[in-house]
């Protein structure tokens, strides 16, 4: 067997024992299942898509004796596919007459993902409405019992008002799931030297001029009631991460010439999730978005990406 299969063995085994550890009654049990793409990700990033594939096959095999075929099979649909189709996206190049090497653009990698986390929410929606009593009877169900054990009426009901956006919580938690994971593992295969390709720049991010009429579309499904109020919430809420992931990039360029860096990142990103900053970084991304799309500066440093990837679409 070649160093190559069982480094990819290894990896896949490793995904699935943390996987495994969402049956841990403790809270670290979710801890350690929320890093077992990391795995995944070593495997596709510092082998290729053909390593992601093998290690993904044997992290669902391994999960089987401790959660069954259904959670095996689910782990592989939702995260194990998302890493081999983005870590054969990430490794595409092509060479320029200069010799250069242009890679994949990450504008167009989380292009991909968002539409993985759309295509996600439509299948379940259709799965719900087809096989069960459809999506807002189960989210009913999960918050119920949640509910129940508020003792104030008031309480409870701001806790279901709460039903409409579970979806868009879960896809973007799974999206930055993903985008954490993937960082993390590139950046191990950068720190040992087994890396394919270079990591992107977040400032280097640059999406279609029409995800920006998606947002817009999205913000106004959002407003409605029912069940297209609930996909326009979650569409809205996926269209926003490349927004909000351009918006970090916009800061990590703004502080790049302070020698104080790395402290006020770390302090920035220690303050990240407190509301309304997530809100102001995203919207920081959009700006920065719409001033390249009206010929404007960047509200970075970079000057502009180039031509990353040889994708021909006008981008923003």
């Amino acid at each position: 067997m070649s160093r190559y299969v069982l480094i990819a063995i290894s990896a896949g085994l490793v995904s699935g024992l943390l996987q495994a550890a969402l049956a841990l009654p403790a809270a670290g049990g979710l801890l350690l299942a929320y890093i077992a793409p990391l795995p995944l990700f070593l495997a596709g990033l510092g082998l290729g898509a053909r390593g992601a594939g093998i290690a993904v096959l044997v992290a669902s095999v391994s999960s089987l004796p401790f959660a069954g075929p259904a959670f095996a099979a689910t782990q592989a649909l939702v995260y194990g596919l998302p890493v081999i189709v983005l870590s054969r996206q990430a490794l595409l190049s092509r060479g320029d007459s200069q010799g250069g090497m242009h890679w994949y653009p990450p504008g167009q990698l989380m292009l991909w993902m968002s539409s993985m986390a759309l295509a996600g929410f439509v299948l379940t929606l259709a799965g719900m409405a087809l096989f069960g009593d459809g999506l807002m009877a189960y989210l009913n169900f999960v918050l119920e019992p949640f509910a129940a054990a508020f003792p104030e009426p008031e309480q409870r009901e701001m806790l279901l008002a709460m039903l409409d956006y579970l979806p868009a919580f879960f896809a973007v938690s799974w999206t930055l799931g993903l985008i954490f994971n993937g960082t993390l593992a590139q950046g191990l295969l950068v720190r040992f030297g087994y890396n394919l390709r270079p990591t992107p720049e977040l400032a280097d991010i640059r999406l279609p001029t029409a995800w920006i009429g998606v947002l817009l579309a999205a913000l106004v499904l959002a407003t409605l009631s029912g069940l297209l109020g609930i996909f326009g919430k979650t569409l809205a809420a996926i269209a926003i991460v490349p927004y909000f992931l351009l918006g970090l990039g916009v800061i990590h360029g703004f502080l790049r010439p302070w020698k104080g860096r790395m402290v006020l990142l770390i302090l920035f990103y220690g303050l990240l999730f407190l509301w309304p900053l997530p809100v102001m970084v995203a919207g920081l991304g959009l700006l920065n978005a719409v001033l390249r799309l009206r010929g404007g500066n960047d509200l970075n440093d970079t000057g502009g990406a180039g031509d990353n990837g040889g994708n021909a679409d006008k981008e923003v």
